[in-house]
């Protein structure tokens, strides 16, 4: 009974361990994200429509049949007439299933494109939240240390050697990034639930990992896989391609209206005989003369060109390499905050502790080395946010991410 006693003892007053959140890396959000997103339900939806839309153009409307008895009591005279007509239009002996062709691949390109900009938004929220994370990493670590140089001011100020008036100013500090501190951790919570949303993930909370920086391949590289299906060249020339099928279609269309060739069967049982009518019916195009179609196709054809205009070989060609620049500026600049900058700071920090310890260094040289280190410190989150967003617009330019480009 002793030994019971003893063990609900401890178990009472011990350290209750917090459960630690699990870890989940991007790549397996952006996994999850991409089978679970209502996202991707979404552009595989618009597929769908696509896909029907196209089955809709290319496919003959249903042909019509009218059957007709005719029976007289009186002589007896009895008849059946069957008349058969199949709708058509010119445009249904090739341009429309050229369209339809064209609008299914136009789908496809975009699909890819809507995924990887899928890829994109929860990189861009997992970084995100990822620098919030590391935020409130630091923002715990300086309310801390506020708090020991406070208890350190205080005795100082106890024996004279400060004012104490510097020991109220450290706990001021220390309240102040308190406050910080809960501001990250409530914009963390609601970007974790954001995420998790987008991701489609049941998960409630999660610790994130530094997302994993690509190489960049060369420029000439780069170039070479710009007409990648996805990428923003392809998909517009694309889009302009199915603007082309859509005119000629309507165009067609408006040439030649719409017929529709009939077959009549006429059978009669009383003289034992069978007559067979060919016609067709064409429809007289007095009113209608599909020129609304073609002033809506003749418009999309016109916007699609424009588009493609402003971004002809050249100006891509240039707009390629400004990106690859910027990429390749933020990527060392990120690098250089992290393996050079920082580690610096950390050292005249460590260096003006020293120093205010053994009164070599005032309050207001600690407080300076403090807020500068803090600057640094975002600065360098921000850089490396930067170097994610020139990866991205990179990305979407050749229509593929860089983790995916072998060597």
């Amino acid at each position: 009974m002793k030994y019971l006693y003893i063990i609900l003892l401890v178990a009472l007053f011990a350290p209750i361990q917090a459960a630690k959140a699990e870890t989940l890396s991007l790549e397996t959000v952006i996994k999850q994200a991409l089978q679970n997103s209502p996202e991707t339900a979404r552009i595989l939806n618009s597929v769908a429509d696509a896909d029907a839309e196209a089955f809709e153009i290319e496919t003959l409307q249903n042909p019509s049949a009218e059957i007709d008895f005719t029976a007289i009591e009186d002589n007896s005279s009895r008849s059946v007439g069957l008349e058969f007509e199949q709708p058509m239009r010119l445009s249904n002996f090739g341009s429309r299933g050229s369209y339809a062709d064209a609008l299914r691949r136009t789908a496809s390109i975009e699909q890819k494109a809507q995924m990887l900009e899928l890829i994109h938004s929860i990189t861009r929220g997992y970084a995100s939240y990822w620098a919030l994370q590391e935020q409130e990493n630091l923002l715990s670590e300086n309310a801390s240390y506020a708090r020991k140089k406070q208890k350190l001011i205080e005795r100082a100020a106890k024996e004279g050697r400060v004012d104490a008036a510097d020991a109220k100013i450290f706990k001021a500090e220390a309240l102040r990034l308190e406050e910080q501190l809960r501001v990250v951790r409530a914009r963390k919570t609601n970007g974790a639930a954001n995420l998790l949303r987008m991701a489609g993930m049941d998960q409630t909370s999660f610790d994130a990992t530094r997302p994993k920086s690509p190489e960049i391949p060369a420029l000439a590289e780069l170039t070479s896989l710009a007409g990648h299906e996805g990428s923003v060249r392809s998909l517009l020339e694309s889009r302009k391609a199915l603007a082309e099928r859509r005119y000629n279609v309507a165009r067609q269309d408006a040439g030649f209206p719409e017929f529709a060739p009939r077959a009549v069967i006429e059978r009669d049982f009383d003289d034992d005989s069978t007559t067979i009518l060919f016609g067709v019916n064409i429809a007289i195009p007095i009113w209608d003369r599909n020129n609304a179609e073609l002033s809506r196709a003749n418009a999309e054809r016109r916007l699609a060109q424009s588009n493609l205009n402003a971004l002809n070989e050249q100006n891509f060609a240039n707009v390629l390499a400004a990106s690859f620049e910027q990429a390749m500026a933020t990527q060392i600049s990120a690098s250089t905050y992290r393996n050079k900058i920082v580690p610096s700071w950390n050292d005249v920090q460590s260096l003006t502790d020293k120093k205010f310890e053994s009164g070599q260094a005032s309050i207001f040289d600690l407080f300076q080395m403090r807020e500068r280190i803090t600057d640094v410190q975002r600065e360098a989150l921000q850089t490396y946010l930067n170097s994610i967003e020139a990866r991205i617009e990179l990305e979407s330019l050749i229509g593929q991410s860089l983790a995916d480009i072998k060597e």
